[in-house]
């Protein structure tokens, strides 16, 4: 019964020692997972700014690679499309002023 009861309690010890360890390497894995995460944050960052660079000398007509004019011209199109869209949201909104005021006219 001793030697039953022994055996037991190592077992629970090991038990526990493998899930205690466990949790330390979760929990090692997961502070790594987190630095992977924020050099990767860190990357994009840079890439966004390198794009910012590439554009403003793009709109200088410093660009000599024409694959990167090619990138540009698609963001300056966008721009465009953009400025326009923005244009017709202000129309629709005076012209539905327009008619507001036209039925508020009506009904005095």
């Amino acid at each position: 019964m001793q030697e039953f009861l022994s055996k037991l309690g190592r077992s629970a010890s090991n038990a526990a020692s493998r899930a205690g360890n466990k949790a330390e390497e979760i929990k090692e894995v997961s502070k790594l997972k987190s630095r992977i995460s924020s050099a990767r944050s860190d990357i994009g960052i840079a890439k966004k700014d390198i794009g910012d660079y590439c554009y403003k000398l793009f709109k200088e007509g410093k660009l000599e690679d024409p694959e990167i004019i090619e990138l540009c011209e698609q963001i300056r199109d966008s721009y465009e499309e953009i400025e326009n869209m923005e244009k017709m949201i202000e129309e629709t909104r005076e012209e539905y002023q327009e008619r507001a005021n036209a039925i508020g006219d009506e009904t005095l």
